[in-house]
Formats: structure tokens, sequence, C-alpha cells
């Protein structure tokens, strides 16, 4: 683990043993119950059509469209809410010095350049022993900034939860290019386990 080696201090356990992680999981993953018992009456009601009308009829189509607009977000909440758990149960909490910068990217409100429009966003700079840069991402709070640590669970070639000293709040965090370092075989089996690791992904040399 990066953080092991630059001497930086790691938590006990996992970041799931946090108190206090467990109750926010279970509320983000609330949403999922609900969206599949809306499922299951959209299908049933799909079912029930189809039998009665001709599978090209309106009130089919239409339903076949809601039930998709439906499943479609709810597989993605799913997929994003199983892996904030596998981060968290894979790795523990590592402690990195960290600094802020304000970045100009591309978004739907803000002032108009060269044909698209820009706005200033925050980034939280994980930094290496030397005081250079490692990896940045988007912080853990959007209301306010880390005061000189952050605490990470993840790799940092790939990404991540990121959280405020103490473990809350946190949020999962993804490098848009992952890195290209090779890791030792411990460190690529837990960020494939934990689902970091997309499966294209090589390491550079």
């Amino acid at each position: 683990m990066l953080a092991e080696q630059f001497g930086y201090r790691v938590m006990p356990g996992v970041a799931l043993d946090t108190p206090g992680v467990q109750e926010i999981l279970r509320g983000r993953e609330r949403p999922l119950r609900l969206g599949a018992a809306l499922l299951a009456v959209e299908a049933l009601l799909l079912v029930v059509a189809v039998a009665g009308w001709e599978p090209g009829s309106a009130a089919v189509v239409v339903l076949v469209i809601v039930f998709l607009l439906t499943a479609a977000p709810l597989l993605l909440w799913r997929r994003a809410r199983r892996l904030e758990r596998a981060v968290m149960a894979t790795y523990g909490w590592q402690v990195w010095p960290c600094a802020t910068e304000s970045v100009k990217v591309v978004a739907a409100e803000g002032q108009r350049n060269r044909g698209r429009r820009w706005a200033r966003q925050t980034r939280v700079v994980l930094l290496r022993p030397d005081g250079q840069a490692q990896c940045a991402f988007l912080p853990p709070d959007e209301g306010r900034r880390p005061d000189g640590e952050v605490w990470f669970a993840g790799d940092t070639r790939f990404g991540g939860m990121l959280a405020m000293p103490g473990g809350l709040p946190f949020r999962y965090v993804v490098r848009a290019k992952p890195g290209g370092a090779r890791g030792t075989p411990e460190e690529d089996r837990a960020a494939r386990s934990a689902g970091l690791m997309p499966r294209s992904w090589r390491p550079r040399g």
C-alpha cells in the first residue's frame, strides 16, 4: 500500500467498521427496495398488457419505455452502492496530507468561452512526502474544505472512498484517467476485488 510506503498512518480494520458508516450506507441503499418494488409492479402491468393487447400496441410500448426508464437508473444506483460497500469492506482508512486547488471545468452554467461554458471546481490533492501531487479528487464534503489532511480508503491509481478526518462524511471518488503504475499482486487483487480496477486496465512498462 502506497500510504504505508510513504510512512503515512493507516487505521486498523476496514473503513466499513467506522462508527456511523453502516447507517449511512443503509440509508443510501434504502431507495433500492422501493425501486425494486416499483419495478415489480411495472413488470406485472407489462405482462398483463402484453396478454391483453397486441405486442406493438401503444399501451405496451409506453409500459416498456416506463419500465426501462425505471430499471436503468435503479441498476446504476445499485452498482454505485455495491461499489461503496465493497471498497469500504476491502480497505482501511489511510491518512493523507492534502491541499486544495480550484480547477476550470466544462459546466452547464458558468462563463462562456470558445463555445463552451466553464466553471471553477474544487479538487482535493493527495500529497506525496515531497509535497508533489499523487492524485486529485472531488472533496468529500462540498460545504467545507479539508484542513491539511483527508482519509482515503482505496487505491490511488483508481479511486476509492474519500472522507473528512474521522471517516465522515465520505464520498466515492474515481480518477478520470487511471494511474499506470504497477502494483504488488496483493494491491492488484484488492483493487480488482473491490471493483476499482477497470477490466481494460494494463500497467505501464
